[in-house]
């Protein structure tokens, strides 16, 4: 322990500081690459975050102890991979991620004490903006969104009122697309969660500026827009289902469609009413017969004898005959056939389809492995031809048009393996990164030990006695004889009495044994420099005493 001490304190202060502040860095160094190492492979927390709730969540990390990393632009969250279901619950328990906005929870966060209605409707109205921004963001294709809602107050003593409206700003994920059947269902529930709101006041907007709802009843352009949709998505239809078939044959990858539809978007109703008049069938038939029988009055001269009862006939003169007569009628009612048709013509009928196909040829290898491009034969082209008729729905009377083209593809199999040479032996590029950078620690830390303190603490610790370096150069100063490095030819004769062949092994440099610091012999090269006469008349010193 004494020996320790007393290296130290020959070590002098300079060289202790500097020895400290090489171990403080090497120590600081060795845990970060421990931490750095035992952190592990980082795995996704969440993602799409607003800045609210990644500041909350990284701060109740931090106070959990749980290392994280937060993207450049704060969105997402990555800890390491047996930290995930923890670090989770522990989110879960605080109530984050929120979403950005706050709900029916605000209500959570006041006391009923001191507030107003007004103050509660403006809360109520946060609150509804809130949970409909959650809602929406829930949706696969939305990052984020923000709600907001205007619900007019009726004023007092009047009869009229101001309808609600609604404006909804949508921020979608990199490449995604709202269709139109998605913005109506938004709209829809936008307008369902709110009292007296219609869904045609309520207007959308992206993050790019554009309007995919007026928020209007504009009917003529919903009607544009649903024709524009039903058109493309016919199309993508049929170029799907000609490359699955061809590509069944000729190979998947290795034959590409266009189809161009003209649809029919009239909307047609048409009635009918058609009667034949040689389908008569007889419905009902009614007879009805009269007989009726009339006897005229006798005639003679008019007085009260021929009047009165109990008047014999014989004074009737010139009796008139009887009259009878009869009546039949029959009605026969016939019905005759018709037929009512009422036909309703929907939109998207199509009127004529345009296909255009491009299929590669074959590909034949030599003995050597080189790959030689063959077109195809023109009855192979005509089969393909004859099945993509059959999967469209072909029909020459609608003037549709079919044009297959045999042309070769770009060489994908070259891509492929370009592809997988940027793998680097098949591993991802991730996990190389990952490889490289625990490599590149371990090279720096063998470097450090071995070019920096290695050489430090030698040299260091392997100093001379400095009484005896300081009483060598003053000796050297004064040029008076001093006790040289190497003894002398004659300092051996004196000391051993020995002959000449004893003298010359004496003086062999390579049977001197030790070392000589290389420290000592810059500090002799100092004072030479700094003192040429005196050092020069040492060596005469010494020259004249071996003489």
């Amino acid at each position: 322990m004494n020996s320790f001490l007393e290296t130290l304190k020959q070590l002098g202060p300079g060289r202790l500081a500097i020895m400290s502040g090489v171990l403080l860095a090497l120590l600081i160094f060795f845990i970060f690459v421990s931490m750095r190492v035992s952190t592990g492979k980082m795995d996704l927390l969440y993602d799409n975050l607003s800045s609210v709730d990644s500041t909350a969540m990284t701060a109740k990390l931090g106070e959990n102890a749980i290392p994280f990393e937060v993207s450049q632009d704060g969105s997402s969250i990555r800890v390491p991979e047996s930290e995930v279901g923890r670090a989770r619950m522990i989110l879960a328990a605080e109530g984050l991620p929120g979403g950005g906005s706050m709900g029916y929870e605000l209500f959570d966060q006041q006391s009923g004490f001191g507030t107003t209605n007004f103050v509660q409707n403006i809360n109520q109205v946060r609150a509804l903006e809130g949970e409909l921004a959650r809602t929406i963001g829930s949706l696969d294709t939305v990052r984020s969104a923000r709600v907001h809602l205007v619900l007019p107050q009726r004023e007092l003593f009047s009869r009229d009122s101001r309808p609600a409206s609604a404006s909804v700003f949508l921020s979608l994920r990199p490449g995604a697309h709202l269709d139109r059947e998605q913005i109506l269902a938004i709209q829809s529930l936008v307008a369902s969660a709110v009292p007296q709101l219609k869904p045609e006041t309520v207007s959308l907007i992206d993050s790019n500026g554009n309007l995919l709802a007026r928020g209007d009843s504009d009917t003529e352009s919903l009607l544009t827009v649903k024709a524009e949709e039903m058109r493309r998505s016919y199309e993508t239809r049929m170029t799907n289902a000609i490359e699955d078939i061809v590509g069944r044959v000729v190979g998947y990858g290795r034959v590409r469609a266009n189809v161009t539809a003209d649809l029919n978007f009239d909307r047609i109703s048409t009635n009918e009413e058609m009667y034949d008049p040689s389908g008569q069938v007889l419905r009902s038939t009614q007879t009805t017969e009269e007989t009726n029988t009339e006897r005229e009055p006798p005639s003679g001269d008019v007085s009260v004898q021929n009047n009165l009862p109990g008047i014999a006939g014989d004074f009737l003169v010139d009796p008139k005959p009887v009259q009878e007569s009869s009546k039949l009628e029959e009605v026969a009612n016939y019905e005759i056939s018709k037929t009512v048709r009422s036909m309703i013509r929907e939109v998207g009928e199509v009127k004529k389809l345009s296909v255009a196909v491009l299929v590669d040829g074959n590909y034949v290898t030599d003995e050597e492995g080189n790959k030689t491009y063959q077109p195809r034969s023109q009855e192979e082209l005509d089969r393909i031809a004859a099945l993509v008729r059959s999967a469209i729905g072909y029909e020459e009377d609608r003037g549709d048009t079919l044009e297959i083209v045999n042309m070769q593809f770009a060489d994908v199999e070259a891509e492929d393996a370009d592809l997988k040479a940027a793998l680097l032996f098949g591993f991802e590029r991730g996990d190389v990164l990952d490889a490289a950078e625990i490599l590149i620690v371990a090279v720096m830390i063998i470097l450090v030990v071995l070019l920096v303190l290695q050489p430090m603490v030698g040299r260091l610790l392997s100093s001379d006695d400095p009484s005896l370096d300081s009483e060598f150069e003053a000796e050297l100063l004064a040029g008076g004889p001093a006790k040289p490095a190497l003894e002398g030819p004659s300092e051996f004769e004196q000391g051993s009495g020995q002959g000449g062949e004893s003298e010359e092994s004496l003086i062999d440099m390579q049977q001197v044994e030790g070392k000589v610091k290389a420290s000592s012999v810059k500090k002799i090269a100092d004072i030479v420099d700094t003192y040429p006469q005196e050092t020069v008349s040492v060596l005469r010193n010494w020259m004249s005493q071996e003489s």
